[in-house]
């Protein structure tokens, strides 16, 4: 006769020189069996073996009940902090996060998820809670999209620590950021001109309150003239070191980059294993406008060997994008109605070069690692394109036979 314990039904069957097996129905009608083991030759011992399961199974039960009720606040508030555990178990894993990343993350915990969501239970967090919540923000897509992988980052640690048992799915939001326009070749020939005096009354202040001295505006003169003629990034070429000028060779190495924090570091996307650096030859005439730069650079004290720098030390963001527009609207270029940023240059490059190298070398060059992404940058005007195409004219002739 069969003896329950709990859930559990013992029976008695000879089988193996296994005596004492045992079943649970799962569901409704379904019904598992499993043996207590050679251990339990005696009735008594199968007995303890399921009282022992259940006792097992009770706590277990009490520890998932426990984690269940942990908030976000409690999990996560010493989250993404320099030397924080998970952080330091992600570098041995390879997963190495820039400072800057490491600081976006922190922001978006506290200024947004902690905010909102930090007293709810995981179990209680739903991906339409967090996008309407993310819809009520004045934010573009792209950055709630962030703030979004942040999230899903927590939630990664809370699965490994066994908070929850799987990380929700979240629909991306549709990205809605405008593409850069591109300078044509007149604009071009306006904004750099070789003659110094040219660049400089292009590249000075237009009111000119500060006074500043000329060697400011030849500078960016020759800064700008550098990112377009390389497709540099802006903090590719404000990070720009006299060791990655080679003058005998043509051309940079772009191996470091400032990033938002204004510390130089790796370059976008790069790793410890993967730094992403590459090597780019640049025209003989900007070449030529480093080369004067170069010889009259003040050495800046924060960063030695920069060529580049405005009071001392590394330009910031927000004032290369001033002085680009100052340029803009020195040489009557209307940057009001256009997208036209410093990152317009970049796709100046890519799109003017795309017509004179092979795919292969213009990737290498710009740093880009799929088609796709030289597609994205690709903004022809297409007068300039089809002058471009003129070499191929002769094989369009055949065309008729």
């Amino acid at each position: 006769m069969g003896v329950t314990v709990g859930k559990y039904h013992l029976f008695k069957k000879t089988r193996q020189g296994k005596t004492f097996y045992y079943y649970w129905y799962q569901q409704e009608n379904e019904r598992i069996f499993k043996s207590c083991g050679r251990a339990c030759a005696e009735k008594r011992e199968a007995v303890a073996f399921l009282e022992q399961l259940l006792k097992a199974e009770l706590t277990e039960t009490k520890r998932k009940s426990a984690l269940g009720s942990i908030s976000i606040n409690d999990f996560a508030k010493d989250m993404f902090i320099e030397g924080a555990p998970h952080l330091v178990r992600w570098a041995a894993k390879g997963k190495i996060l820039k400072r800057q990343t490491i600081v976006q993350h922190r922001r978006h915990l506290t200024g947004y998820l902690l905010p909102k969501f930090g007293k709810i239970k995981f179990s209680e967090i739903t991906p339409t809670a967090v996008e309407d919540f993310l819809l009520e923000q004045r934010l573009s897509n792209s950055c709630r999209n962030t703030i979004i992988y942040t999230l899903k980052l927590i939630m990664r640690e809370a699965r490994r620590s066994g908070i929850i048992e799987m990380v929700p799915e979240f629909e991306p939001f549709k990205r809605n950021g405008r593409r850069q326009d591109t300078l044509s070749s007149e604009e071009l020939t306006a904004l750099f001109p070789y003659d110094e005096k040219k660049l400089i009354e292009i590249w000075r202040r237009p009111d000119d309150m500060r006074k500043e001295k000329t060697e400011i505006a030849l500078m960016f003169g020759t800064l700008f003239c550098v990112t377009v003629s390389a497709g540099l990034r802006s903090g590719e070429v404000r990070a720009l070191h006299r060791d990655q000028i080679s003058i005998t060779n043509s051309g940079l190495i772009v191996d470091r980059a400032i990033d938002d924090l204004g510390q130089i570091g790796l370059l976008k996307k790069a790793t410890g294993d993967d730094p992403r650096s590459r090597a780019v030859i640049i025209p003989e005439i900007t070449l030529k406008m480093l080369k004067r730069w170069l010889d009259r650079a003040p050495e800046c004290p924060q960063c030695p060997g920069l060529v580049f720098s405005y009071r001392g030390k590394p330009i910031a963001n927000y004032y290369i994008l001033d002085r680009f527009h100052f340029g803009l609207k020195n040489a009557g270029i209307d940057y009001e109605n256009r997208r036209l940023t410093p990152h317009c240059l970049r796709y100046t490059y890519n799109t003017r070069m795309r017509t004179l190298l092979s795919e292969q070398v213009l990737r290498e060059f710009v740093g880009h690692r799929s088609v796709a992404m030289t597609d994205h940058y690709d903004r022809p005007i297409l007068m300039e394109r089809l002058a471009a195409y003129q070499g191929v004219k002769p094989s369009v002739e055949q065309f008729w036979g």
